[in-house]
């Protein structure tokens, strides 16, 4: 009984703590649902050159939704519940069936370039109203036919990631972000003490994982069902991007998730963007179900969008990325997913003009030049079974760039908050999405012709 009355009085107390914050989350107790249909979660094919769902074949014509998870709180926490609910009926009228999202987010709230509220302020403590957010947000995804891949942590900072988890292991040290003094390779290297530092490792990686068993055992608010029982998840990611990662972590986290929720599939989140020996090291076990990879052709140097003479090599750049890692996919008998790729908008009309380049109203004709070919050539990977579709970056439906922020700072577009808002994002009333439900169409014929 004083068991029962002290875990009553600590849930009361944590209620009334500022957002929600509360330390027990609704959780289930990990299991293997008996009234779960098998049929209705994503596997891999016999062959390992693509996907099934109800012993049909499924293709993944997809996109990023990574803001969703905030979306879909209520406008207290800075949501829209409504919003995303329009985006999502959006997504679904555009062809899509697949979404990737964000499932974790830390705080504290006061850093810079981060997703507010976070869904974990600190260790182990979370924002309920966030929480719910993903809760409406997967009932959504679900109730219009799609699935999700859900993103568990996040070699960047604009989520909190790898570098908060070091943070608060070492004592919320400051961290080095990528600007003034500090670089790339320096964060880089702070980052990766996540999993390469042996003094900070071990702690990290405990961590990560309770946060991993609070969201696969959660149950829905919305619609009753657990995480780790519900068909609607395609997917638990490990992180979004991890830098040379060891290859032993991949296995560790990926078969700690599949204990957990063994009827999903488990994916690395990996770029791909070094070489063969990085697609290996994620890729090469039996942990990891299938082969991602993410093309970026601005931030790798290859796309000026002020000059037109290097559309052509981005092109070039894009047909080769895809030519190579469906080879390294294929030898491993694993599907791949391009799932992430953007363009930026027609900068080139007015050269160096950054307003310009992020204004909503500036034309498309690259971009859309450039997903086209890209699709064009994934289906015609997808018919040789070496690839099996894309997630474009990213769906920012009615959000605009010109949109002033909310309650917390931020304005919700496919821009993550380190980014200039309006880089990437794909807009409902853009020609793009056009060219999105032309691809998708095509994708779904293949699928329904196999």
């Amino acid at each position: 009984m004083k068991t029962f009355i002290l875990s009553s009085l600590a849930l009361a107390v944590a209620s009334l703590l500022p957002g929600g914050v509360s330390a027990h989350p609704a959780h289930h107790k990990p299991g293997h649902g008996n009234n779960v249909d098998k049929e209705a979660f994503i596997k891999v094919n016999d062959d390992g050159t693509g996907f099934t769902r109800y012993g049909q074949p499924y293709m993944i014509r997809g996109a990023n939704y990574w803001q969703g998870i905030n979306l879909g709180a209520d406008d207290c926490n800075g949501g829209d519940r409504e919003r995303m609910e329009r985006e999502v009926k959006q997504m679904a009228a555009m062809g899509i069936n697949n979404v990737r999202v964000m499932a974790a987010s830390e705080g504290p709230d006061d850093q810079r370039f981060r997703m507010r509220p976070s869904l974990m302020p600190k260790p182990g403590v979370y924002r309920e109203p966030i929480f719910e957010g993903l809760d409406y947000l997967l009932d959504a995804i679900d109730r219009n036919n799609m699935t999700a891949v859900m993103t568990m942590n996040n070699f960047w900072h604009w989520s909190g990631g790898f570098s908060q988890y070091v943070a608060w292991i070492i004592g919320n040290q400051t961290i080095p972000y990528p600007e003034g003094d500090f670089g790339w390779d320096e964060f880089t290297q702070y980052s990766a003490r996540f999993y390469n530092d042996t003094e900070v490792a071990p702690k990290a990686q405990q961590m990560f994982k309770d946060h991993i068993k609070t969201v696969i055992t959660r149950k829905n608010t919305v619609n009753g069902k657990v995480y780790g029982e519900d068909p609607t998840i395609m997917s638990w990611q490990l992180a979004n991007e991890p830098q040379e990662g060891p290859a032993e972590w991949f296995v560790d986290i990926g078969s700690y998730m599949k204990e957990l929720a063994p009827n999903h599939l488990v994916s690395a989140g990996l770029e791909s963007k070094e070489d063969h020996y990085d697609f290996l090291r994620a890729h090469d076990n039996d942990v990891i179900d299938y082969a991602t990879c993410h093309l970026w052709v601005e931030n790798r140097g290859v796309y000026d969008p002020s000059d037109v003479n290097t559309f052509q090599p981005s092109i070039d750049y894009g047909l080769s990325f895809l030519a190579n890692t469906s080879t390294w996919a294929s030898e491993l008998g694993k599907p791949l997913i391009m799932e992430e790729f953007g363009m930026a908008r027609d900068a080139f009309l007015k050269p160096y003009d950054l307003a310009f380049k992020l204004n909503p109203d500036t034309p498309t004709s690259h971009k859309d030049e450039f997903y086209g070919t890209l699709f064009d050539k994934i289906v015609d990977y997808a018919k040789e079974g070496k690839f099996t579709g894309s997630n474009f970056w990213a769906y920012a439906g009615e959000g605009r760039s010109t949109d002033n922020p909310n309650q917390y700072g931020m304005v919700w577009l496919g821009d993550p908050p380190h980014e200039n808002r309006g880089w990437y994002s794909v807009y409902d009333k853009d020609t793009t999405v056009q060219v999105i439900k032309d691809y998708n169409a095509k994708l779904k014929a293949l699928e329904e012709s196999q």
